[in-house]
């Protein structure tokens, strides 16, 4: 194995800041078929934004890893697949690529696949499952049904190599669950949140409304949805619990989800109006990691309380 690529997969290679390269660069030896390249910045696209759920980094976390290429250099390289002779399409590194721009650098080491749409697709959305830890619920949702929509179009197209296994290939979602390590019923529960309406799946998001009554409301339609948050959110400001939720999936079918029928169902004198105080999760967020469930957020909340209140009454 050559030097560079040597000192590429240790961790040592810096691209210099002042490194200028012309659009054609030669290949600096083939890796298990993939091919490690220096391109300049200038030759890589963005993977179509329609195709890529995840969100770029916060300014915050760009300048932090900004910092760490200046002192360290590009430790991964970005995985590509070529466009035409002289673009290249970015499957993993967005955010490399902007924190290394911003840090002056001109070309970045590339490892080059050649994928199709498919390919790229499963590729890209791989690499960030595996490697962000903070992701938003509708970044999961949204990726999980794409790379269960991809892995469909495969299992759809016969194997090259063998046509008559294609009938005995494992179903798209066992697949999803044996790369993820998560059961295929909750992945088929995160993709139920796609078919939220985007207020409602931002505050699944902010954790206003919990995981489980957010996919409860995605089997509501789109306006059966919208008269929920106005009526809920933008009117009243109430919570909804899952007994909430599960009354108004009744309404609507029976056909009887309308902004009347909900002030009849919640705000009559026989049937109280839940009270919730709302917090929004983005004001405590610091406090908790990213994997703490909304139980747990809740009742950290409540022993905190219980000891500011108890410390008070001694003053």
């Amino acid at each position: 194995m050559s030097d560079a690529l040597d000192e590429l997969f240790s961790g040592t290679l810096q691209t210099p800041k002042d490194t200028r390269l012309q659009p054609s660069t030669a290949a600096i030896e083939p890796v298990a078929g993939n091919v490690l390249r220096e391109l300049p910045i200038d030759l890589l696209e963005d993977f179509p934004a329609d195709k890529h759920p995840f969100r770029p980094y916060t300014q915050e976390k760009l300048e932090a890893l900004r910092r760490d290429i200046s002192e360290r250099g590009i430790i991964q390289p970005l995985i590509v697949r070529p466009l035409n002779e002289h673009r290249y399409q970015i499957i993993s590194g967005h955010n490399r690529r902007t924190a290394a721009k911003a840090a002056g650098y001109t070309v970045l080491p590339c490892i080059v696949r050649h994928l199709d749409d498919d390919e790229a697709v499963l590729q890209m959305i791989s690499t960030n499952l595996q490697q962000r830890l903070d992701l938003r619920f509708s970044e999961k949702a949204f990726a999980y049904k794409m790379q269960m929509e991809a892995l469909k179009r495969q299992a759809g197209r016969p194997s090259k190599e063998n046509v008559s296994q294609v009938g005995t290939q494992k179903r798209s979602d066992e697949i999803m669950a044996e790369q993820s390590g998560e059961s295929r019923n909750q992945i088929q529960r995160y993709i139920r949140l796609t078919y939220l309406v985007p207020t409602l799946l931002d505050r699944v998001d902010e954790r206003e409304i919990g995981f489980t009554i957010g996919e409860t409301l995605s089997y509501l339609n789109a306006q059966s949805q919208q008269n929920v948050e106005n009526f809920f959110f933008s009117q009243q400001h109430m919570g909804i619990d899952q007994r909430t939720a599960d009354k108004l999936r009744e309404l609507e079918q029976s056909g009887e989800l309308t902004e009347e029928r909900l002030r009849e169902t919640f705000l009559s004198s026989l049937v109280k109006p839940l009270r919730k105080i709302r917090i929004e999760y983005k004001s405590v967020k610091q406090y908790f990691t990213a994997d703490t469930t909304e139980k747990e957020i809740q009742e950290t909340i409540q022993k905190a309380l219980k000891l500011y209140f108890s410390e008070k009454a001694q003053e």
